[in-house]
C-alpha cells in the first residue's frame, strides 16, 4: 500500500484485499480514467471533510505513479536513531514531535542525505545506518506548486558516548531529545501519521 499524507489525512493506493478496505472511517474510490487519477490529489486536498480515501486496485505501482504525475517531486532522507540505552532521538518543530529528516542534495546518495540531515538537525555524530525501514510520502504547497516529498527512512545506531544534542534553530527545531521507549507514547500523541508509520515499520508498538 502507498499512502500520501495531507497533514493528518491520507490518500492511499491499496490492493483489493487489504484491511484498510474494512475501515469504517474510510472512503473507497474507483477512478473512471487515468486523467481522473492524476487529478485526485488536487481534489482530495480541497475535500477536508474526507479523512481517508482509498483506491483499491490490481496495479498498485502503476496507479500510484499516475496519482503523483501532476505533483512536483522532492526526495528526502531521515533517521530513526537509537543509542546504546535503547533511547530514540526525536525533535520538536512547528508544534509537533518529529524525526530528523531533510532534502537530498543534487548528486548525493540518499543514505548520505539521511545521515547528514540527522547530524545537522540534532548536532550528533557517530551515526551508523543499519537498514532501510520504509518510504513515506506527504504533500504541501509552496511557491505556487503542489509538492510531494518522498522521505526514505533508515534505522540508525548512535555509537557515540554522549547524549548532548544541539537542535538546528535555523530550521525551526526547538528541541532534540533522547526518549526512552516506554515514554514514546507521551510524545507521539502529538506527531504526524507518517512518523507513526515509521515507528511501526521498525517494530515499535505504540498503542496510541
Amino acid at each position: 500500500m502507498y499512502s500520501i499524507y495531507f497533514e493528518n489525512r491520507s490518500l492511499a493506493v491499496c490492493s483489493l484485499a487489504e484491511q484498510p478496505l474494512n475501515d469504517p472511517n474510510a472512503v473507497l474510490y474507483s477512478p473512471a480514467s487515468i486523467t481522473e487519477i492524476a487529478n485526485l490529489p488536487e481534489m482530495f486536498d480541497k475535500s477536508p471533510h474526507i479523512c481517508k480515501l482509498y483506491i483499491p486496485t490490481k496495479q498498485e505501482n502503476e496507479t500510484f505513479t499516475q496519482l503523483c504525475s501532476n505533483l512536483t517531486h522532492i526526495s528526502a532522507g531521515g533517521g530513526l536513531v537509537t543509542n546504546s540505552k535503547g533511547q530514540y532521538l526525536i525533535i520538536f518543530r512547528h508544534g509537533r514531535w518529529d524525526l530528523p529528516k531533510g532534502k537530498q542534495e543534487p548528486g548525493e546518495d540518499i543514505r548520505t542525505s539521511a545521515i547528514r540531515e540527522v547530524e545537522e538537525e540534532c548536532g550528533v555524530n557517530h551515526l551508523h545506518i543499519k537498514e532501510h525501514l520504509c518510504d513515506t510520502y506527504h504533500t504541501y504547497r509552496r511557491y505556487d506548486k503542489f509538492w510531494i516529498k518522498c522521505t526514505s527512512w533508515f534505522k540508525m545506531d548512535y555509537t557515540g558516548n554522549g547524549i548532548e544534542t544541539t537542535p538546528q534553530v535555523e530550521e525551526d527545531i526547538e528541541h532534540a531529545v533522547w526518549v526512552d521507549k516506554k515514554e514514546l507514547k507521551n510524545y507521539l500523541n502529538n506527531t504526524y501519521p507518517s512518523i507513526i508509520e515509521v515507528f511501526e515499520k521498525s517494530g515499535v508498538t505504540l498503542n496510541l
